[in-house]
């Protein structure tokens, strides 16, 4: 049974209605997504500095307390 004209051009406007939406979604969950994106690089990039002074902070630690163990050493053989 043939469809009518009027019919086939109803159910393409529901087909291309659903289309639509689905691309109104697609585009609304893409943008969400990619501010997500930015915020995370953001974070990322936080954490990145937060990790290099720490690291600097490590070093500087280690040296100092490797100094001063050499200064308990000079201290013990002066005694």
């Amino acid at each position: 049974m043939k469809k009518s004209v009027a019919s086939q051009i109803a159910e393409l406007q529901r087909e291309l209605e659903n289309a639509e939406q689905a691309y109104r979604q697609a585009d609304d969950d893409w943008r969400l997504v990619d501010t997500q994106y930015v915020q995370l690089k953001r974070l990322r990039e936080e954490l990145d500095v937060h990790k290099r002074d720490l690291a600097h902070e490590i070093d500087w630690r280690v040296r100092e307390i490797a100094a001063l163990e050499e200064a308990l050493k000079y201290e013990r053989t002066i005694a």
